[in-house]
This record gives C-alpha cells, structure tokens and sequence, in this order.
C-alpha cells in the first residue's frame, strides 16, 4: 500500500513537472508567437527545402549526396545552437536578443563536439542494452545547453549536465515522451502544427533547464 502511495505521489509529481513546463513553453510561444513562427520558416529554408533538393539531385547513397548530408546536419546543428542561445534569452529576458548569436562563434566547435560525443554516448548505450541507453540520453541531455549558456567545454558540459539530471532522469524521460506526442500531433495537422509545437516544447525544455540550472545573475 505504502509502496502504492509512493507512485502515485511520483507519478503526481512528475505529472505538476510536464504540466508546468508546458504551461510556460505555451505562454512565452504565445507572446512571441510572430518571431517563433519567422524563425520556423527561416529553418525551413535553410534545412528542409535544401534536403528536399538534394535527395531529388543526387543519387540515392552515393558520395556527393552522403557529404552534402553531412553539411546540411552540420548546419542543422548550428542552427539548434541558435535556437539554444534565443530560447536561453526569452527564457532570461521575455524577449529574443538576436545580437547575442555573433557570440556564439567561438563555441561551434566545442558545441558540435560535445553533441557528437553525447549521440555517440547514446549509441554506444542502446547498443549494449536500451536500458543504459536510456539513462545516459537523460543524463547528459542539457550538454548542449550548458556550452552555450555557460561557454564550457564539451566534457566539462558533460560533466554538469550528469550533476544537473540527478534524480530528474524519469521527470525527464517522461516529458520528452509528451513532446515527441505534441510534435507529432503537430506533424499530423499538415505540419502547420509544428509552427506552434516546436517553439512550445523549445521553452518548455529551457524551463527545465533554468530550473536546474538558473541563470548566473539570478
């Protein structure tokens, strides 16, 4: 019984922890509603439309398609780094601060090495058991965020961002299960719905994030 009212408590808790990331992630899309959706268009160009090109160019699996991929990933990256940095801004300020993207320059490369050890991290994971896989997908997810809002090094990101998830990994596990139903729905409704999904569950993971790790000059 007293094994029951433990779940049931979790369960609550971990239930009050989506519903407030998602309140929030709802709210700041709907005050910047029009920069959110500019943005998703301007990814969309830059990301879709050339990936769409490309595979009706080039031939399937061949060597200039496989490194005009490459590059277009690369950019994806770039792009999910800028999303970071703004996110991180409405989140601190109520509003996107474009003029803080030139600063990122310094850390591209540490931010592409730090997600390629963290998908590398999590392969490995599933590789050997889904398990483990699982846990260290949760345990060094905000390695990315931690490069950009605190100009640390990959392992050092790394490092933190196993401090930050202690004891949040199924808090974790959980809310990115209702973003992965909340995007698709959004796919569903002819894509336009991602117009609204995508920034929502952005803030909704910067909430999170801000919530473990709150900014330096809070």
């Amino acid at each position: 019984m007293a094994n029951g009212s433990s779940l049931i408590s979790f369960l609550k808790e971990v239930w009050a922890f989506i519903a407030e990331a998602f309140g929030y992630g709802w709210k700041s899309f709907k005050a910047n509603a029009p920069f959110f959706i500019g943005f998703m268009v301007v990814i969309a160009m830059i990301t879709i439309v050339p990936d769409v090109i490309t595979d009706k160019i080039f031939e399937p699996r061949s060597t200039p398609l496989i490194i005009v991929k490459f590059f277009l990933r690369l950019i994806g990256l770039v792009l999910g780094m800028a999303a970071t940095r703004i996110s991180l801004d409405i989140y601190d300020s109520g509003k996107p601060d474009l003029s803080k993207l030139k600063d990122l320059l310094p850390m591209t490369l540490p931010y592409i090495f730090g997600k390629f050890i963290y998908g590398l991290i999590v392969l490995v994971g599933l590789a050997l058991l889904i398990v483990p896989g699982i846990i260290v997908a949760y345990m060094f997810l905000y390695v990315g965020y931690l490069i950009v809002d605190r100009g640390m090094g990959p392992i050092v990101a790394l490092q933190e961002s196993r401090v930050l998830t202690d004891g949040y990994k199924w808090h974790l596990f959980f809310f990115s299960i209702i973003v992965m139903i909340a995007n698709l729905i959004g796919a569903v409704c002819l894509f336009v719905g991602l117009f609204v999904s995508i920034p929502t569950t952005l803030m909704a993971f910067v909430y999170i994030y801000r919530k473990l790790s709150p900014a330096e000059s809070a």
